[in-house]
C-alpha cells in the first residue's frame, strides 16, 4: 500500500528562517517534489537539512521523497528524525504514520499516533489521526474498537463526511451493510461531490435487496437505492449516474422513473445498445410495447455482443407473440437460439392464419366503413348511415370474438 506524495503548496513553505538556512534548496526541492521528480528534490532536501539539522520539515519533505522512490529504511529514518525534534506537531506524527501504513506496519502506526495529545488537536486533525488509527485496527482484525473510536469522534464532529465514510467501512468489516449504506448515504448528503460514496450506497443497497428472503425488507433496500440514485443522478448527471438511477428504479419496479432515466441515457449515447435494451424493458414493463419493439429493433442495429443481441432477440421473439405477430417472434426466438420456442409459434401461427388474415381484413373494413359513414352523414343520408352502422357493428362483434379467441392463445403462449 503507497500513499502518493502530496503537493508541497506555498504555505508549507512559510517557515521562520532559522541561521544559515538555504531558502534555495528547499524552495527548489518543493518545486521538483510537486513535479514527481524525486531523486533531484531528495538532493535538494538534504542540502536543507545539512544546513539546518534542528528543522524537522525538512526531514519530513527529505522522508517523503525517499519513501516515493521506495528507500524505506531511510524513509523512516528521516520521519522519525522529524518526529523527535517536534514530537506535538501532528503533521510530523501523521507523515510517518502513513509511511509505517504503506509498509504494512500497521501496528506500528497505530501506536505512534496513539501517542498524540488528540485533545489539543485541531478538528480536521482529530478526524485525521482517528481515520488513519481506524484503518490500522481494521489491518489488525479490531473491527469493534475501530466502530468505538469512530463512534467517539462522531459525537463531536457529526457533520465530517470523512468520519462517515470510515464508519461505512467499519461497519461493513463488521458484517452490517445495512449500517454502511446509512454511512454512505450520510457522507454523499455531507459532500454532494463525494459521487463515490453515493454510487457505493446505491450499490450496497441493491445487493442488500437481492440477498435478502425478505421481501418487504427488500423493497425497502431498493427504495432507498432508488432514493441515492435519484440525487446522484441529478446532482452529478453523468451517463454512469443516469445509468445507475435507471437499475435502481428498475429493480425498484418504478418502471416510468426508469424509462425516464434510460430515455435520458439513450440521448446520451444513442449507439449503446445495453441501453436501449434496458429502456426497452422499462416500456415494456409499462405496457409500451410497440415502443419497447421500436427500441429493441434500434439496439439489434447498435452491433450488440453475441450475449446481449441474444437476449435482445428473445425479448423480441417475447413482445411480437404478444404482440400476435408470430412469424416475426418465431424468426427472432430462433437467432435467439430458442428454437424449440420459435417450432411452437410456428405451429400456433399456421393453427390461426386464417383467423389472423380475417381479423386484419375486418379491421380495415370497418375502417372504410366508417369514413363512408361520414360521408353519407355529411350527405344527410340518415338511412345510408344507419345501414352501414349496422354492417359495422355486426364486423365489430366479430372482431371482439376473433380478439377473444387470440387473447386465449395470447396466453396460452406467454406462459
Amino acid at each position: 500500500m503507497f500513499f502518493p506524495p502530496r503537493l508541497v503548496t506555498a504555505t508549507t513553505a512559510v517557515v521562520v528562517m532559522a541561521a544559515g538556512f538555504v531558502a534555495a534548496d528547499w524552495n527548489a526541492g518543493r518545486d521538483l517534489f510537486n513535479q514527481e521528480r524525486f531523486d533531484e528534490a531528495a538532493v535538494h532536501f538534504q542540502e536543507t537539512v545539512k544546513s539546518n539539522p534542528n528543522w524537522p520539515s525538512g526531514y519530513v519533505m527529505l522522508g517523503r521523497c525517499q519513501l516515493a522512490m521506495k528507500q524505506y529504511d531511510e524513509a523512516l529514518e528521516s520521519l522519525r528524525t522529524a518526529v523527535v525534534l517536534d514530537p506535538d506537531d501532528p503533521t510530523n506524527v501523521v507523515v510517518l504514520g502513513r509511511a509505517l501504513m504503506s509498509m504494512d506496519r500497521q501496528t506500528e502506526s497505530r501506536e505512534l499516533l496513539e501517542e498524540l495529545a488528540v485533545e489539543d488537536l485541531s478538528l480536521d486533525w482529530k478526524a485525521e489521526v482517528a481515520r488513519m488509527r481506524v484503518n490500522c485496527l481494521l489491518e489488525e482484525d479490531r473491527v469493534a474498537d475501530a466502530v468505538a473510536l469512530l463512534e467517539q469522534r462522531l459525537s463531536d464532529d457529526p457533520e465530517r463526511a470523512a468520519l462517515h465514510r470510515a464508519m461505512a467501512t467499519a461497519h461493513k468489516a463488521s458484517g452490517d451493510a445495512a449500517a454502511a449504506v446509512d454511512d454512505l448515504d450520510r457522507a454523499f448528503t455531507l459532500e454532494p461531490d463525494d459521487h463515490a460514496s453515493g454510487r457505493a450506497a446505491v450499490s450496497m443497497a441493491l445487493r442488500l435487496a437481492d440477498s435478502t428472503d425478505d421481501g418487504e425488507l427488500a423493497a425497502q433496500y431498493r427504495g432507498r437505492a432508488l432514493e441515492v440514485a435519484n440525487r446522484l443522478a441529478t446532482v452529478a448527471p453523468e451517463f454512469d449516474h443516469i445509468l445507475l438511477a435507471g437499475q435502481a428504479a428498475f429493480e425498484a419496479g418504478r418502471f416510468d422513473t426508469a424509462a425516464h432515466w434510460f430515455e435520458t441515457a439513450v440521448k446520451s449515447r444513442p449507439q449503446e445498445p445495453q441501453t436501449r435494451y434496458d429502456l426497452a424493458r422499462s416500456l415494456a414493463a409499462l405496457d409500451r410495447n410497440d415502443d419497447a419493439i421500436t427500441e429493441l429493433r434500434s439496439a439489434l442495429g447498435a452491433s450488440p455482443d453475441d450475449e446481449l443481441a441474444r437476449r435482445i432477440h428473445s425479448q423480441l421473439g417475447h413482445l411480437l407473440t404478444s404482440e400476435l405477430e408470430l412469424s416475426a417472434a418465431a424468426r427472432h426466438y430462433r437467432a435467439a437460439g430458442r428454437t424449440e420456442r420459435a417450432e411452437q409459434i410456428d405451429e400456433v401461427a399456421a393453427g390461426f392464419a386464417q383467423a389472423l388474415e380475417r381479423l386484419t381484413a375486418l379491421r380495415n373494413s370497418t375502417v372504410e366503413l366508417a369514413q363512408m359513414e361520414a360521408e353519407l352523414e355529411s350527405f344527410g343520408d340518415a338511412k345510408g348511415v344507419a345501414a352501414l352502422a349496422d354492417r359495422r357493428a355486426t364486423m365489430d362483434r366479430e372482431i371482439v370474438e376473433i380478439e377473444g379467441n387470440l387473447s386465449e392463445v395470447r396466453m396460452a403462449l406467454s406462459r
